[in-house]
């Protein structure tokens, strides 16, 4: 029996940038978001091309303390019939 494993990767802006510049579709918007100096490892982000740079990969940037109030709320879900009629939370372990 094979078993498919998913595996939950952590984001990473190296990985994201470095994918980008191999996808035609938005590698010249990098280039032009960017520095060559930047992406040889030569210069660092410049504070004011780090929302150019994050808008071109199309990444948003979230707390952690939000991303907990997203996935608690999810739990218990928006139209949660149990808590509407009085009896409590769903979810999980309740």
């Amino acid at each position: 029996m094979n078993a498919q494993v998913n595996v939950v990767r952590k984001p990473s802006m190296e990985r994201a940038f470095r994918e980008a510049l191999v996808d035609p579709s938005v590698k010249a918007k990098v280039r032009d978001a960017l520095v060559s100096r930047f992406l040889s490892g030569q210069m660092g982000l410049t504070i004011d091309k780090i929302d150019a740079a994050i808008k071109v990969l199309s990444l948003v940037v979230s707390s952690e303390r939000y991303m907990d109030y997203l996935a608690y709320g999810s739990q218990i879900g928006a139209a949660c019939h149990c808590a509407r009629a009085g009896m409590g939370e769903c979810g999980p372990g309740r």
